[in-house]
């Protein structure tokens, strides 16, 4: 609990002291809010990550003072007036709106209770990456080069939070950290809308409610991030073109360059926004103005940089371990690459021009594959959580309605370009968040203009909406939050399969042994050296070299891989592949003991005699 109150006060200060910044550009205050609080969490994740190059984690503690000092500095003696509510809220318009706004918070407050949950078996990439190579990072004291973990290469900012937390020793506080991102992301749509003549509620409502935009509020990801950087620049490029104003550009290019930091998918979104932008400041006789927009592009990729030269440093290819075809790469090879790709492509339901046509409607009614398989069950029935809901669906039916705010085709603009460049390149559900706030903030701009029984209509679908995706992650979480707070093995136990197995790794083995993951990937609970065995993963398990499980077994003793951790549950049926035969016949040889096997998670010890 004391690790959230400290995330929810570190944010509040950074979006206060960034709201000081942000009140040069615009009077609104849920701008200033959503504009200051990306660029402070922006802030103190670069100093965070510069603390790591330096090898200074061990103050990384008071780098939430120097970035706040420096938005202050930025501010000046601009106010901001933060108990005007008048202002930020606009009055609803109605009973309706009313409602919206207040289902809006209740999502809001359900996330962040949440927050307080460990991450368990439904935040595989937390416990894979986005939460494990930070925890690598404190331990080393430094940022370090982890090769087995290739997730690690991706643009880590908001990871660079994550790790703010874990120094607090705080879960709850690093999730936070992303919570903050989508309630920003959904403030600055809220923002926009206001700034357009409408109410934000709309907006808030349609964002909240969508259930993989929630879910993700209290899970430690990143696609929030990602999702608030690009948004905030479409709407400062918007801000630009309609109040011919070339400040809005450079903020514009400073919220891509965090974008770019956040994951590689922000590239496309970078490109997209450059583009856009060209063209509407073409057709709004504002060529001036595309000079600043080409620095302020420039600027972007100088924010996002750093990431991408250190991989280039340490890998050759600035984008490990994508386009090998083009920068190669250690410890990759093309097989892998091109089953990387085909993992890839397994998500959706084809890419044929047809399927375009109705992605729109089966990501909504048959989500299954565009989602991994994360679900909660309810009685007798298992819902998945990354789904965007009906809301963004329903929306074009508004739109003949009440049409759509003058110059907003451009902002809907990038929203398809970007919905066709994640049909063709990776169909998952959660990549598509990355839309969602410019969808609301550009999409719900003229809803007040719409006929009476249009709103009312779209309205009782975001209530449906927001009331199913608190019904479903309420029904599912609150009832086990107690035991989360009282007891977090017991709680780890019941949810995350592999538990048991760290557990046992965690208090039955020498400090210093090494472990070996096969077909587990999920090392963030495990304190113990640990290497991802999958031949798909990296390199640098030689087995190419190997042709028995007695070769394997001298490997693993030469490198102090004392043992080994198979997670039965995802080992492919049929014929083994020759690099995974070799560790059964390790164990058919004698050479791994079987000494611990519980929920289809085994646990074997080395056998050092003969080797």
């Amino acid at each position: 609990m004391l690790g959230l109150l400290l995330g929810l006060i570190l944010f509040g200060i950074l979006a206060e002291s960034g709201g000081r910044v942000a009140r040069r550009w615009t009077p609104n205050l849920l701008e200033q809010v959503a504009y200051g609080g990306a660029l402070g969490l922006g802030i103190l994740a670069y100093g965070v990550a510069g603390l790591a190059a330096l090898g200074g984690l061990e103050f990384v503690r008071f780098a939430p003072l120097g970035a706040a000092a420096i938005l202050l500095a930025l501010g000046g003696s601009q106010r901001w007036r933060w108990l005007d509510w008048k202002e930020a809220l606009h009055r609803p318009r109605g009973i309706v709106e009313g409602a919206l706004a207040g289902g809006a918070v209740l999502l809001v407050l359900l996330s962040l209770t949440l927050c307080l949950l460990p991450p368990d078996g439904n935040e595989w990439d937390a416990l894979a990456y986005h939460l494990a190579f930070p925890k690598w990072y404190l331990q080393a004291g430094r940022m370090v080069e982890l090769p087995f973990m290739h997730q690690s290469y991706f643009p880590p900012l908001q990871d660079m939070l994550y790790l703010l937390g874990l120094g607090y020793g705080s879960e709850p506080m690093a999730k936070v950290m992303h919570w903050a991102m989508g309630m920003l992301a959904a403030l600055g749509a809220a923002g926009f809308v206001q700034r357009q003549g409408g109410s934000g509620a709309w907006a808030a409502a349609l964002i909240l409610g969508a259930p993989a935009f929630l879910w993700q509020m209290f899970s430690a990801y990143a696609d929030l991030a990602t999702a608030l950087y690009a948004s905030l620049a479409m709407f400062a490029l918007a801000h630009a073109v309609r109040e011919h104003r070339g400040d809005w550009l450079w903020l514009a290019g400073g919220m891509m360059g965090f974008a770019l930091a956040t994951k590689y998918t922000a590239l496309l979104a970078w490109g997209m926004w450059g583009l856009i932008g060209l063209v509407w400041l073409w057709r709004a006789h504002a060529t001036r103005a595309i000079r600043t927009l080409i620095l302020s592009g420039l600027l972007a990729l100088a924010i996002g940089s750093p990431w991408y030269l250190r991989n280039f440093l340490w890998t050759g290819n600035p984008v490990y371990p994508f386009a090998y075809e083009i920068f190669g790469g250690k410890n990759w090879s093309q097989a892998q690459a091109d089953a990387y790709r085909n993992d890839q492509l397994r998500f959706g339901m084809g890419r044929e021009p047809s399927m375009l046509l109705l992605a729109p409607w089966n990501l909504a009614a048959s989500p299954a594959p565009f989602a991994d398989p994360i679900g909660a069950r309810v009685g007798e029935r298992v819902f998945l959580l990354p789904s965007l809901g009906v809301g963004a669906l329903a929306m074009p039916s508004l739109w003949l309605m009440g049409g759509w705010t003058s110059g907003m085709g451009f902002l809907m603009g990038f929203v398809l370009l970007n919905f066709v460049g994640w049909f063709y390149l990776m169909q998952q559900i959660r990549y598509l968040l990355l839309v969602l706030p410019v969808l609301a903030g550009a999409g719900l701009t003229a809803v007040h203009r719409a006929v009476a029984w249009a709103r009312s209509g779209y309205a009782a679908i975001l209530f449906l909406q927001a009331g199913f995706t608190l019904w479903l992650m309420g029904s599912v979480y609150l009832p086990v939050l107690p035991l989360a707070l009282h007891d977090r093995d017991a709680y780890l136990s019941r949810r995350l399969q592999i538990y048991p197995a760290i557990q046992y790794l965690n208090t039955q083995t020498p400090a210093d042994s090494g472990v070996i993951l096969l077909d587990e990937t999920r090392g963030y609970y495990l304190n113990r050296r640990y290497l991802w065995g999958n031949a798909g993963h990296h390199r640098l398990i030689p087995y190419d070299t190997m042709r028995t499980g007695d070769d394997l077994a001298t490997w693993m003793q030469k490198n102090g891989y004392q043992y080994l951790l198979i997670n039965r549950q995802f080992t492919p049926q049929g014929e083994p592949e020759a690099w995974r035969a070799l560790y059964y016949d390790a164990i058919q040889r004698g050479k791994l003991q079987l000494i611990f096997a519980e929920r289809g998670v085994e646990v074997y010890r080395l056998l050092t005699y003969g080797l």
